[in-house]
């Protein structure tokens, strides 16, 4: 699942980094290579995101059920748009040409194509994998898919993945650390430094999102982050950890710090996507531990009855009747009159 979230993180913020760079000369090869990577990254994580949904694992196998056939045709188009939106970024500036206003416009219609589309549907079907119960359509059509998108723990998510997109795109067109000519050496630095800015800009906002995304989520599982489940309790506390010393390095970045925090400020970055993964699925698992075995509102509205019940209508329905022996004698002689 990390490998999964580093490479749309990329692919979704990168093209709008990459357009960015681009516009400077000075800039355009690290604009570039953030460009291609994000092609990449989109490529390998839809791969890795459909490896992911084709696990053995009943929950999420019955939250795709509920999805109509048209939802993932049309998610399938998105897909191609990103990538064809970036591709075309990546042919009008070849040649070192600086992006224009057509460039630009197509490489933030290819990233805000994922970012709107992705996160919150990726959300949903979390949700419902965990609990059928979330949602009491049967069918996830379109508009009841953008009224579950309007849920707090679904904009909390939504919210936290765009701002790590941003995170990761600004230190993947950086890293990992290249020696420079002597020349490029304060082009490097200059790079360096404003990707760091970026990068901790957005990770400082994953603090407030933070505290939101915990007040949204479950019940069982915020408990089991806080203290109820040792192995959540253990990756939660780690990503914070390894998140605070993030935010040291990247701070020492923006100040101009040189490759060897580059470095370190990529791998602590790899480190806290790879425990805040882990303590996504070790929650969830344990919320459901036990298996979900309340069934969703439409099958309990359309169960038949149990055997009991069924046995009781079939001995009432077998009785004999006697409709007029049984009326008293008023309504019996105003029957037969």
């Amino acid at each position: 699942m990390a490998s999964h979230l580093l490479a749309m993180n990329i692919a979704s913020a990168g093209p709008v980094i990459a357009v960015w760079l681009l516009r400077d000369p000075q800039q355009w090869e690290y604009g570039a290579r953030l460009l291609r990577r994000s092609i990449a990254g989109l490529v390998a994580g839809s791969v890795l995101g459909g490896a992911l949904l084709l696990l053995p694992y009943a929950g999420m196998h019955a939250a795709l059920a509920r999805f109509p056939l048209d939802a993932y045709v049309y998610a399938g188009v998105e897909l191609l748009f990103s990538a064809a939106a970036m591709g075309a970024v990546l042919w009008l500036v070849r040649g070192r040409r600086p992006a224009g206003w057509l460039a630009i416009g197509l490489g933030a219609a290819g990233a805000l194509n994922l970012l709107y589309h992705f996160p919150p549907l990726m959300a949903v079907l979390g949700e419902l994998a965990v609990d059928s119960n979330w949602a009491t359509a049967e069918t996830i059509d379109r508009r009841t898919l953008l009224e579950l998108w309007q849920r707090p723990e679904v904009l909390a998510l939504w919210a936290h993945f765009v701002a790590a997109s941003f995170a990761v795109a600004a230190l993947a067109a950086v890293w990992p650390a290249a020696q420079p000519a002597p020349d490029d050496q304060g082009r490097q630095r200059r790079c360096v430094r404003r990707m760091g800015l970026v990068a901790l800009a957005a990770s400082v906002a994953q603090l407030p999102i933070g505290v939101a995304l915990l007040a949204t989520d479950g019940a069982p599982a915020r408990e089991a982050m806080l203290g109820q489940h040792l192995p959540a309790t253990l990756a939660f506390g780690a990503s914070m950890l390894a998140g605070f010393a993030l935010l040291q390095a990247l701070a020492s970045l923006a100040w101009g710090e040189g490759p060897r925090v580059l470095n370190r400020a990529g791998w602590l970055l790899v480190a806290v996507v790879t425990l805040m993964a882990a303590t996504l699925r070790l929650s969830r698992d344990a919320t459901n531990q036990g298996g979900d075995t309340a069934s969703p509102p439409w099958k309990q509205r359309s169960s038949s009855p149990s055997e009991p019940q069924a046995a009781e209508l079939i001995a009432r329905r077998s009785r004999p009747r006697a409709p007029f022996a049984t009326l008293p004698a008023g309504r019996r002689e105003a029957c037969s009159a």
